[in-house]
């Protein structure tokens, strides 16, 4: 018997339907498919009106060109597009849609009505369901199309099985309309849920508003603006200061002519620049929007259209890196305590208040703040008609949190929102911390100081870990150093095998000012150093440079040396609980005037704090809130 398979052509409902499994996983694929054709079609207003989330029903509607009866019937056809026409047109695609799959691949899995008009009175209606066209007719229909998708998976029961609850479906859709609006703040979205407004911007081009209505103002404040250019790429966004940053890299938006990409490389690129400046696992909110010629990015790469590919995708990266630090570097990223995020924290005197013989003894005291909690921007209530899933845990950092609004669309209220100043630049020249008149030292941690009415609060751990690390990193990339001879020589014992793994680390010890030689079989002799290692404390830097060394065998030389220096720049510095004298504040103010980024240690963690004389006397009541 012949069991030899058969090859044979599948069917078009078929084939559709594998191409919406590739393109449509969730009510948002619907939703970032339409909305994308919307923008194509040169829309300047697009509405989303979903119902429970987009589960079971969602309607787009814009005010773009239209289409005739013939455009709809063609539309709903597997590759049919006005977008392109030849092959060359693959290497250079201007649109957000080009392949011709969307409108086929949810009409295979939903019953869709389509109705448009192009001279904004005739207008005409085809309806479909799963492929297969049920009904079509003339109507009365302004300038625009009007797409409406219901039943969605229920030919494909088990992807509608496994959709989130409605909460998760919708945050899906906030996040993917909020980018949008970032990448194109010339359109206004709408969107609204089960008859209720939830986001809403005015089309007016003005990103602060758009960073506002999405963040809120206090994180809209913290942003500062960028722009560079090189031979091939222009970059220009937003990224915020240190005293605002997230758990998660949601909130990293990239855009490239205009298009919502994910790319993991240019991420980096963005964290990289970060380095030392925000805690480990935390993470800028950045908009970031890349311009090139459409021949130098390739879209052509997954039916979803968000992975992309760059020519020489090295000098974007080192563009992104390079443009961000600077703009960090030249801005004062000193903390601004707010204190009306501590509030609640705060215990009202009137509520609170307790007779000294009434508290506890030995009980811990709250702190107004904890290191997570601390300049962060704080998460905002869900509020809505829908019922959460038990079974589903949403992590508010992981989707964009939002308060149900009751938006009037035709009115926007602007509140001016400030940049910080650009002109704050570390150089020789400055004198900023040296300014600071010394008042004294509290609980032998921090050190306190006041200028211009201002309150200023340096952590001198922090502080001095930050001055050792970027005299350590320095010396590093220095290419000479000079040494000092030890008085009587080191010596390390090492296992034998360790003696072969550190002769193969000997050009990176080299680097880094550190000679040795071989004793015996288990021993090293160190004769000279370079003087950044402090006296007294030789054995130890060396010690856990060899460690690091050895049990990091392949890293990248770069990412070595900021680790060490991390590490050893904890070794000699001032630590807490130390009672420091007025000569060390003196040299500590002056040697931060000359770090390149005074304001965080190398772990990214504040160095200097600063109250304002407002702030201050609102916690004593002498102004109103």
């Amino acid at each position: 018997m012949n069991n030899r398979p058969k090859i044979i052509e599948l069917s078009t409902e078929l084939t559709n339907m594998i191409a919406a499994g590739e393109v449509i996983e969730r009510p948002a694929s619907i939703v970032k498919e339409l909305v994308e054709n919307s923008i194509d079609a040169d829309a300047t207003t697009i509405r989303i009106d979903l119902v429970s989330a987009g589960i079971d029903k969602i309607t787009i509607i814009d005010n773009g060109i239209g289409m005739n009866a013939e455009d709809i019937s063609l539309a709903i056809k597997p590759h049919a597009t006005s977008k392109i026409k030849s092959f060359n047109d693959l290497f250079a695609i201007r649109t957000l849609g080009f392949r011709g799959e969307a409108l086929p691949s949810i009409a295979s899995i939903s019953h869709i009505e389509i109705t448009s008009s192009i001279n904004g009175y005739e207008g005409y209606t085809k309806v479909y369901e799963f492929n297969r066209l049920l009904e079509e007719k003339l109507t009365s229909f302004p300038r625009g199309t009007k797409i409406e998708v219901s039943k969605i998976f229920h030919n494909t029961p088990a992807r509608l099985k496994h959709l989130s609850s409605e909460q998760v479906e919708l945050s899906h859709t906030m996040q993917l309309i909020t980018k949008l609006s970032l990448a194109y703040p010339q359109i206004a979205f709408i969107l609204t849920n089960n008859g209720k407004v939830f986001f809403a911007t005015d089309g007016s081009n003005d990103f602060d508003l758009i960073i506002k209505e999405i963040y809120g103002s206090e994180i809209a404040k913290s942003m500062i603006a960028f722009e560079e250019k090189s031979s091939l790429y222009q970059i220009k966004g937003y990224t915020s200061n240190i005293s605002v940053f997230r758990s998660n890299k949601n909130a990293i938006n990239l855009i490239i002519n205009h298009r919502i990409i994910k790319n993991q490389n240019l991420i980096y690129a963005i964290i990289d620049a970060y380095k030392s400046y925000l805690p480990i696992g935390k993470y800028p909110i950045v908009v970031l929007e890349i311009i090139a010629n459409p021949s130098y990015v390739d879209v052509n790469v997954h039916p979803t259209k968000l992975e992309v590919r760059f020519t020489d995708e090295r000098e974007l990266r080192n563009l992104i890196t390079e443009t961000i630090k600077n703009v960090l570097r030249n801005t004062q990223l000193i903390y601004e305590v707010n204190l009306d995020e501590v509030a609640t924290s705060i215990p009202s005197i009137k509520n609170n208040f307790k007779k000294e013989e009434d508290r506890p003894l030995n009980k811990p005291v709250k702190t107004l703040m904890n290191w997570d909690d601390f300049p962060s921007s704080v998460a905002v209530e869900l509020k809505t008609d829908i019922k959460p899933d038990d079974k589903v845990t949403i992590n508010d950092d992981d989707i964009f949190t939002y308060q149900e609004k009751n938006i009037n669309t035709s009115v926007f209220i602007k509140e001016e929102i400030k940049q910080p100043k650009m002109n704050f630049e570390n150089d020789e020249n400055n004198n900023f911390f040296q300014s600071l008149e010394y008042i004294g030292q509290y609980d032998l941690t921090y050190l306190i100081f006041q200028k211009d009415s201002n309150l200023y609060l340096i952590d001198q751990h922090a502080a001095m870990e930050r001055i050792m690390y970027e005299k350590i990193s320095s010396s590093f990339t220095t290419q000479t150093s000079e040494f000092y001879e030890l008085l009587v020589p080191l010596t390390i014992n090492l296992p034998i095998f360790e003696i072969n793994l550190l002769e193969n680390k000997k050009i990176e010890l080299a680097k880094m000012h550190i000679e040795y030689e071989l004793f015996d079989k288990n021993t090293v002799i160190i004769r000279k150093v370079p003087l950044w290692i402090p006296a007294n404390h030789e054995r130890e830097f060396i010690s856990d440079i060899f460690n690091y060394l050895l049990q990091n065998k392949s890293v990248d030389r770069s990412l070595m040396y900021d680790e060490i220096a991390k590490l050893l720049s904890c070794k000699k510095s001032i630590k807490a609980n130390m009672l420091i004298h007025i000569d060390e504040v003196r040299q500590l103010l002056n040697d931060l005037d000359h770090c390149q980024n005074p304001y965080t240690c190398p772990h990214g963690r504040p160095t200097v704090i600063h109250f304002s004389q407002y702030e201050i006397e609102k916690l004593f009541k002498r102004v109103g809130n």
